[in-house]
């Protein structure tokens, strides 16, 4: 969605746009009827816009709007069916032919952001078999949001390994270990966890590379050139052989 938008916002060089990590569900948009018959109905490729906020920011802010989008679309990508009939109760609800949404009133729509919220929760409550009420508020914000948040069940069985853990270390004894470094100096190190006690080994293979390398120097003994490169239209680049040898064996073994 960003090159597209990048390339129409040229013209407005005074709106940045930027990725985002969340998991928002802007292709919910294709289950509203208005953007469906569009898609159906279309012949060939065209870029279209429209104002997802309808006039909402006439009379609530943009956070507010911003927040009640994400309920809605999330409400549709979950349950299309129950989210439309939220959004639309009875048949006194008309949704104007310039909007998307339909139009009600600021306190109309303060009831249908909370059984929006209500549904999602439900979702998400019976899905990982948790009780709502279980749930903080910024565990909701997250759900909401679309990030990942882990039940319950699951959070409170990474705390018992976590305390487990730090129970056994806490049960190990402490062993005094003498070492000298490079100066000669002895050293006199306690260990306590199993990893400082474990034997280091390095992943690399340096030391075949290492014996490698100091017979690079044999590998310039045989240079030659493929006479059928050669051609006498084009240009024909001469390099030192002093230069290809000295190339060659400060070359490395990997490359």
């Amino acid at each position: 969605m960003l090159d597209p938008l990048e390339v129409h916002l040229l013209d407005f060089p005074n709106i940045v746009i930027k990725g985002s990590e969340l998991q928002l569900p802007f292709q919910a948009c294709l289950k509203i009827e208005k953007f469906g018959d569009r898609i159906l109905k279309a012949t060939e490729p065209k870029m279209l816009m429209f104002n997802l906020y309808d006039d909402w920011q006439k009379s609530v802010q943009s956070f507010t709007c911003f927040a009640r989008l994400i309920l809605i679309l999330r409400a549709l990508h979950l349950h299309p069916e129950r989210a439309k009939i939220i959004l639309t109760p009875d048949k006194s609800v008309v949704t104007q032919a310039h909007h998307i949404w339909p139009t009600l009133t600021d306190e109309q729509w303060v009831h249908v952001e909370v059984e929006l919220k209500n549904l999602i929760l439900a979702d998400y409550a019976k899905k990982n078999n948790v009780n709502v009420a279980s749930l903080t508020q910024s565990e909701i914000k997250d759900i909401i949001l679309g990030m990942d948040v882990a039940p319950p069940s699951i959070q409170q069985q990474e705390m018992d390994r976590i305390a487990n853990q730090n129970a056994a270390v806490a049960q190990l004894q402490a062993d005094t270990l003498k070492s000298t470094n490079i100066h000669g100096n002895q050293m006199v190190v306690t260990a306590l966890s199993q990893y400082e006690k474990e034997k280091f080994t390095s992943k690399t293979d340096w030391r075949i590379r290492a014996v490698s390398a100091t017979n690079m120097h044999l590998r310039t003994n045989h240079i030659y050139v493929n006479s059928e490169d050669l051609q006498e239209i084009g240009y024909t680049y001469v390099l030192p052989k002093n230069i290809l040898k000295k190339f060659i064996c400060i070359s490395d073994m990997r490359i």
